[in-house]
């Protein structure tokens, strides 16, 4: 019994180890494919700790933006006459869809809408 279990971890070993060896093979194979044809080689431990711990250098280049914080205030009466004050409007073409039957949507809407304050029952007296 000693003697099988010996051949079978010894066959298991042995696949084992053809098994890495075909891994570290093909893994070096695609290495030195990316070698040849990238423009630029570097490394496969300077491109893990480039992209993944540092970045790349387009990351830490320093960008200009211009930018006005006053343009919201300007723009504010645009928006209230466009969708109304805070978007109700807005909400309510929203709601009512895109494929053409809004007109129809809107009046179910107001159907069961009617007699409720703002669509709820318990703020009614």
């Amino acid at each position: 019994m000693s003697t099988y279990t010996n051949i079978s971890s010894c066959i298991r070993t042995s696949l084992l180890l053809t098994l890495c060896l075909w891994i570290i093979t093909i893994y070096f194979c695609v290495l030195s494919y990316r070698l040849v044809t990238a423009p630029d080689p570097i490394g496969p431990i300077r491109a893990f700790i480039q992209t993944n711990l540092v970045g790349l250098p387009v990351i830490h280049g320093r960008q200009t933006w211009e930018f006005d914080p006053d343009v919201a205030l300007r723009r504010r009466r645009q928006f209230i006459e466009l969708h109304g004050d805070k978007g109700e409007k807005l909400i309510e073409r929203l709601g009512l869809g895109i494929d053409g039957f809004e007109d129809e949507r809107l009046k179910m809407q107001r159907q069961r809408d009617d007699g409720h304050l703002g669509g709820l029952n318990y703020f009614l007296p």
